[in-house]
């Protein structure tokens, strides 16, 4: 298993191919955030369960860790686009959850 710095380094998104805007609200990105955090954030890293975030959606009052549904409107986008671009892999068995 690939370290968590080594995967930071390479993070890239199945929802996006602009990692440079928020994707939430097109503002310029300031960080990047695993929409399966926690336990699942290396599983995240390594699928490209990733989106750029600006600060106010990231941490902000509105933001994904304050807004559960915000929260859970990423993930089920995230599910339904990782069973396209995985086909061959179960998301239940590696994530733990299903969000559709």
């Amino acid at each position: 298993m690939p370290k968590i710095k080594t995967l930071e380094r390479k993070r890239f998104s199945i929802l996006t191919d602009d990692l440079t805007h928020c994707y939430v609200c097109t503002r310029p990105k300031q960080q990047l955030h695993e929409v399966f955090y926690g336990k699942n954030r290396k599983n995240s890293m390594i699928y490209g369960c990733v989106v750029p975030l600006c600060y106010e959606c990231h941490e902000g009052n509105n933001g994904v860790h304050h807004n559960p549904d915000l929260n859970l409107k990423l993930r089920k986008e995230c599910q339904k686009r990782f069973n396209k671009v995985y086909p061959d892999l179960d998301f239940i068995s590696i994530f733990y959850e299903n969000y559709l």
